[in-house]
């Protein structure tokens, strides 16, 4: 694509009339394509948001509290909640008008996209906490008394019961950095894409055909 666009514009044509239409509309198609792309991926990440709150229950199990059906659904909510956020973040974007200028089209996703990321940080960055901590008050006084090793099963774990809230900014860490991860290794790539395929699109409107 960027080849046709480059030829297109280096090599041009008789007819000006003609040749204008026929880049706006490779560039057109190309916007569309990588915006669809980053919805795409954007659907994947969203979706992994099930699967975290599986394990989340599963975690809960494994302290072997009362009621840990429960509690372990309890804890789940948050990924539900965040699952639920981020189907409305992915129509959001889908909901950005075209408005059939690629450029503007373009530098409106780049916000969007930079704003949900913002939003998404401060998100984990409270949501992880305030959703362990109910879980780890209940076993620290379901499990009083007894060693951090004994209740995850583990030998040489021979912290006391209280050492459990320590695990809480440990897990947020953890949480921010996988999100970082998949944002660098997904989203920000396609953000990168976007600054590249505006840029050029702004060179080519400061060096019109002559």
């Amino acid at each position: 694509m960027e080849k046709s666009i480059e030829q297109i514009w280096r090599n041009g044509f008789l007819n000006e009339d003609l040749v204008i239409p026929k880049i706006k509309s490779l560039y057109n198609q190309k916007s569309i394509s990588l915006v669809e792309s980053i919805i795409n991926k954007f659907k994947k990440e969203v979706l992994l948001l099930i699967p975290l709150g599986i394990l989340i229950f599963i975690f809960n199990i494994i302290l072997d509290n009362d009621n840990a059906i429960f509690w372990g659904f309890i804890s789940a909510i948050p990924c539900f909640f965040w699952f639920l956020i981020g189907k409305k973040q992915v129509k959001s974007i889908k909901e950005i008008d075209y408005k059939s200028n690629s450029h503007d089209y373009l530098v409106s996703i780049r916000e969007k996209i930079n704003q949900i990321r913002s939003f998404n940080k401060r998100l984990i960055i409270t949501s992880v906490p305030l959703g362990s901590l109910p879980m780890f008050i209940y076993t620290y006084f379901n499990q009083q008394g007894k060693t951090v090793g004994e209740i995850f099963g583990v030998d040489g774990l021979n912290y006391p019961t209280i050492a459990l809230f320590l695990l809480i900014p440990i897990f947020t860490m953890i949480v921010v950095l996988i999100a970082e991860f998949l944002f660098n290794n997904n989203t920000k790539s396609k953000t990168l894409e976007i600054d590249s395929l505006i840029k050029e699109m702004e060179e080519l409107t400061k060096n019109p055909l002559k």
